[in-house]
């Protein structure tokens, strides 16, 4: 499919047989370009469009890079919106990603060279790095949050809540870095953490009776909270508002609930502990089950986390007895283990 993208192409049209020719062998000696940066492809806008990334003039070209409808349809565009103009800036540039990969920097004729978008190589939306994920502790007697690192060291601490609040993990604000937060059951309320006792939001979800979950189940790069009901196993998505996103009916009574990345598709789901048999049920977003893997005791404490960096959680256990955790590959096989806390001490888990 040879360019329609652009208002250049068009000017480039207009010229003579002979110019189109010249131009057309440039291109041709040109090396292949797959990628560029998002400041490139901005340089690009700002030639084709002015850098207005929602243009439509009504000329047959959309959007921040031009592409004329049967391109943006024939690079797979439609997935995002029907038309360029109606995609957000990164949409479109991930179209334009595959159209450069396709046609190189001439489906832009004066644009793409102009700002070195066949130069430049870079990928505009590298994936973020999977941070590992490490274990840790909290102390209900003092209140007081304790980070480990691999070895069973202490890292830091942070004092937060009050006895008999559940302590959640997760990343609430996208930066990468998991902080504590603690669920309250006498009222329902969440309250989030700067990891130095000082709230930050506090949010009313579900009842005293359900267990908080903490996830992020769109792929936004932001942990929100969940709530399951044991009484009905339905669990309940929530926004950080009360506004429930949906819910299904998984597990039978008594599962403990859990949540992660099962697939690395970097969107949190629920799954369920049986620890009347140790076993480990992974679901959909429908309940469906999807696996499951036998790993532990009755009465150890399962914990949820990428612990490889491979951008796929699976699950591990805490033996409250000896206050030892052990890391498993989904199959009951034993990776690591380390003592760490005291007796009385709740596991938890998150990339610090």
């Amino acid at each position: 499919m040879r360019n329609t993208v652009s208002r250049t192409a068009r000017k480039a049209a207009s010229l003579t047989l002979t110019l189109a020719t010249a131009c057309l062998a440039a291109v041709a000696v040109q090396p292949a370009a797959h990628a560029a940066s998002v400041s490139t492809w901005d340089k690009v806008a700002q030639c084709e469009a002015s850098g207005n990334w929602a243009i439509n003039t009504g000329n047959g070209y959309y959007g921040g890079l031009q592409f004329s409808l049967s391109t943006w349809k024939g690079y797979g565009g439609t997935q995002y919106a029907a038309y360029p103009h109606q995609a957000t800036k990164q949409q479109q540039i991930l179209i334009g990603e595959k159209v450069l990969a396709g046609q190189g920097q001439g489906a832009w004729p004066s644009c793409g060279p102009a700002a070195g978008l066949g130069a430049d190589n870079a990928d505009p939306y590298p994936a973020p790095a999977h941070r590992k994920t490490l274990a840790g502790v909290y102390r209900a007697s003092n209140q007081t949050f304790y980070e480990r690192n691999s070895s069973g060291g202490t890292q830091g601490s942070a004092m937060f809540g009050n006895p008999g609040w559940k302590p959640l993990i997760g990343d609430f604000n996208g930066d990468g870095t998991d902080t504590i937060g603690v669920y309250d059951p006498a009222n329902g309320d969440f309250h989030l953490s700067n990891d130095n006792g000082t709230a930050a939001i506090s949010v009313r979800f579900g009842n005293p009776n359900w267990t908080p979950l903490v996830g992020d189940w769109n792929g936004d790069g932001k942990d929100t909270v969940g709530a399951y009901d044991p009484t009905t196993q339905k669990f309940y998505l929530s926004n950080d508002n009360s506004t429930v996103a949906t819910s299904f009916t998984y597990g039978n009574p008594g599962d403990i609930p859990l949540a992660g990345d099962w697939d690395g598709d970097g969107k949190d789901s629920v799954a369920v502990y049986r620890p009347d048999n140790a076993t480990f049920y992974e679901a959909d977003l429908t309940g469906h089950t999807i696996g499951n893997a036998m790993f532990g005791n009755p009465g150890w404490t399962p914990l949820i986390g990428d612990w490889n960096g491979d951008g796929i959680d699976t699950i591990g256990v805490y033996e409250p007895a000896t206050q030892k955790f052990s890391l498993s590959n989904d199959n009951g096989t034993v990776a690591t283990s380390f003592t760490y806390g005291n007796p009385g001490d709740t596991p938890i888990s998150g990339a610090w």
